[in-house]
């Protein structure tokens, strides 16, 4: 029964994944390749709209604190959000014109709209991973069935949507995948039932929040290396369109290990792959994370992105480009894995100080402080694309600008590499295997 239960509240995470990879991996190449706004405009859009990301997410994460419903405090946003969730994000590939001002604003509202409902429904959705595994070795067990889940969940969004794209347009991509979103939620409440409130929990102020969580110094560790990781899928989920079509320079059919491959198949197949092979080593990563802990397993994961990201930094065609994505499916597969476990190992060591567990308030600031990765990569690819002289809508590029492209790719998510490495070395908790901590509790 656990199993079934595993699986039921992981289809909540695959419909998560399609909704976050598809808007990451398509919107701004949407935007800005397909309709034709400024790079430099998105760009400043996507950072503003990553600071109400900073915002959005602790709200969020308090109101589900505050909520008394005989469903709970986070079913209810997950069930009764799941719908408006996939409603707004057909409407994300809805625009009502072709002007180049009015395209901006309707960006820029439609993402606020978006990530209001995605914030409400993910945050309440994150929150329940405890109840549902409540120890180590299930939390560990969980997170495999999440993480592969999530990993079907991301072929769907970066092999599927881009042929979707191709084939009937953005708009039935988004009416489709909108539906499978909207599934997955609903699917994920079955069979939970959350714990009582404690008498003793008490709600805070957003203030008051944020300077509980970042007074607690493995959460501020955690966070730094979760910023730095999501920093990793934000760059490579926006930057690969425009890495396929510039730096591999493949903007038509092409001819590949006797294949016909149209702009749309090739992305697939440097993603698909892949993505695929992430499945069986998030089995590898397993028995590594226990006999390691989770703070040299995230260190060793962080730098097992490098050789990939080099290569994707150098390459100049479908070979190259696909050998760099291969070598990068190690540290795909642990990022995937590592942080949840790791955010409830820092949520069980707070409840042992002040006596409550705090999920709602430690998920909520993580998803909302993690989120300024969102800005920190829209600053980034405004300057750049500004920078180097990227010109939106264009099918020619000059070279100092192809660079930009493969310097976002892979550069900045080599530095945020070293950021993770770093943060988890200084990472106070983690440092005990599995093993560890079951002798010492016998």
């Amino acid at each position: 029964m656990q199993i079934l239960k595993f699986i039921s509240y992981s289809l909540g995470n695959f419909a998560n994944t399609i909704a976050y990879e598809v808007f990451q991996n398509r919107i701004k190449f949407y935007y800005v390749d397909v309709l034709g706004v400024s790079g430099a405009v998105i760009g400043t859009l996507w950072a503003i709209y990553g600071l109400w990301n900073a915002i959005n997410d602790p709200l969020m994460g308090q109101i589900s604190d505050r909520t008394r419903s005989r469903y709970g405090r986070r079913i209810p946003y997950v069930a009764f959000g799941a719908i408006p969730l996939g409603i707004s994000f057909y409407f994300l590939w809805a625009p009502p014109t072709h002007s180049p001002f009015i395209l901006a604003a309707y960006f820029l509202v439609i993402l606020f709209i978006f990530d209001t409902l995605y914030s409400l429904t993910i945050v309440a959705y994150n929150a329940l991973y405890i109840t549902v595994a409540p120890t180590p070795p299930e939390r560990i067990n969980l997170s495999t069935v999440r993480e592969i889940f999530s990993t079907i969940g991301s072929l769907l969004a970066f092999v599927l949507a881009p042929i979707l794209a191709e084939k009937v347009g953005y708009l039935a991509m988004g009416a489709i995948l909108g539906v499978v979103i909207s599934a997955g939620y609903l699917i994920s409440t079955i069979g939970i039932k959350e714990k009582p409130v404690s008498a003793n929990e008490k709600s805070m102020g957003i203030f008051e929040s944020l300077k509980a969580v970042l007074a607690n110094k493995p959460f501020r560790w955690f966070l730094g290396a979760n910023m730095a990781k999501e920093y990793i899928w934000v760059a490579l989920a926006g930057q690969i369109p425009f890495w396929r079509k510039f730096a591999l320079n493949i903007q038509g059919d092409i001819r590949f290990l006797g294949l016909n491959l149209s702009g749309g198949d090739a992305e697939a197949v440097l993603l698909g792959i892949p993505l695929i092979l992430t499945i069986p080593v998030i089995f590898i990563w397993r028995p590594i994370i226990a006999n390691l802990g989770y703070r040299k397993a995230w260190i060793l994961g962080a730098f097992a992105f490098i050789p990939g990201l080099l290569i994707m930094t150098f390459a100049s065609n479908m070979t190259t480009g696909l050998i760099g994505t291969l070598l990068i499916v190690p540290g795909l597969a642990l990022s995937l894995l590592i942080s949840y476990p790791v955010i409830s190992e820092v949520i069980d060591d707070d409840a042992k100080h002040v006596g409550v567990s705090r999920e709602g308030l430690f998920f909520g600031m993580n998803n909302g402080i993690t989120k300024l990765s969102f800005s920190a990569e829209g600053v980034f690819f405004g300057f750049i694309t500004g920078l180097t002289g990227f010109v939106a809508g264009s099918d020619v590029q000059t070279e100092f600008a192809i660079w930009g492209i493969r310097f976002l790719i892979g550069i900045m998510p080599i530095i945020a590499c070293l950021i993770i490495a770093f943060c988890m070395w200084r990472y106070p908790l983690g440092r005990e295997t599995f093993a560890k901590k079951r002798s010492s509790q016998e």
